[in-house]
């Protein structure tokens, strides 16, 4: 389990071989045993005997912003689980495991969309054109993706896959966009759309969140698999982003359709770029509906496949 410490003025103890928690709502002891990582987000009091137990029993210590970003790591100076976790890691990057890892990754990313496709297409009274195109599409990518064999150009075969399911897939959530805010493509950064504003600034926490899971699960954010290294880039983080894509972007199409965005909640930039930004307020909309409908599951999704790439 992970355990958060997010109220102001908590501490952290020791008693034996278990943590004791204290918070305002009371005292919770939780044995060492059972937890795989702790995380403080808040300004809370730890002891040393509590980091201690934490170096002897290999258990990850994060301290993190509020918001959930990693801002710093302990761990023993000696070599422990970590390091061998991390050579394999390295070691299994440009092999076959590194193969099957990629795969499951491209996988469950199609899988993913195809169950949002679906759920929106039985859900709604609409002409089902572009939804079956997308669905369609995303069938014929996972037969040719189980009919794959190891090779060394297995990445190039993969991208070509994904990006044969990427437009059809966004043209078809777009389809069903109330009128104003339908878009035709994708655009990162910057947005030039409403729609694709707040689809990057969720990207954008869920990133936070995603790389949060990777440092406490020991492995390095910034040797990928199915992404290319890059100096400096968490590619594992952009690896595994794949996987949770369609849970944010059930929050956004839902939050539109259900007519909660406003238009006061965004800003055009006046300048060439025309960009779009979200105001204050769209923010922490977003940042409530998030919490709400898709931390949890992008948090446990991401562990489960850190434990996938540990295996």
């Amino acid at each position: 389990m992970i355990v958060e410490i997010t109220t102001h003025g908590s501490t952290l103890k020791r008693n034996h071989d278990s943590f004791i928690v204290q918070t305002q709502d009371g005292k919770t002891e939780i044995p060492a045993e059972k937890v795989d990582a702790i995380i403080i987000s808040s300004n809370s009091l730890i002891s040393t005997q509590a980091v201690r137990l934490c170096i002897e029993k290999q258990i990850q210590l994060v301290i993190s912003t509020w918001s959930g970003k990693p801002i710093a790591r302990m761990w023993s100076s000696s070599p422990g689980k970590s390091t061998e976790l991390r050579r394999n890691q390295y070691l299994n990057q440009d092999t076959v495991i590194g193969y099957e890892i990629s795969l499951n990754i491209l996988s469950k990313k199609l899988k993913g969309q195809k169950h949002f496709l679906v759920d929106l297409k039985n859900n709604r009274k609409l002409p089902p054109t572009k939804l079956e195109t997308a669905i369609s599409t995303i069938d014929n990518s996972l037969k040719k993706l189980s009919a794959t064999k190891y090779a060394n150009d297995y990445k190039a075969t993969f991208l070509g896959l994904e990006g044969a399911c990427a437009a059809n897939y966004f043209q078809a959530i777009s389809s069903i966009l109330p009128e104003k805010w339908s878009t035709n493509k994708r655009s990162q950064h910057p947005a030039h759309d409403e729609f694709n504003a707040t689809l990057n600034y969720l990207y954008g926490m869920a990133y936070s969140d995603v790389e949060k899971i990777i440092i406490l699960s020991g492995l390095d954010p910034n040797a990928g698999f199915y992404h290319s290294d890059s100096y400096g880039k968490p590619t594992l983080s952009f690896d595994i982003i794949e996987i949770i894509r369609p849970v944010v972007d059930r929050i956004i199409v839902t939050s539109f359709t259900k007519k909660m965005i406003r238009d006061n909640w965004f800003e055009k930039q006046d300048d060439d770029t025309n960009s779009i930004f979200l105001s204050k307020e769209g923010r922490q909309f977003l940042i409530s509906s998030y919490v709400e409908n898709g931390r949890k599951t992008i948090e446990t999704e991401s562990w489960e496949f850190c434990k996938i790439i540990i295996q």
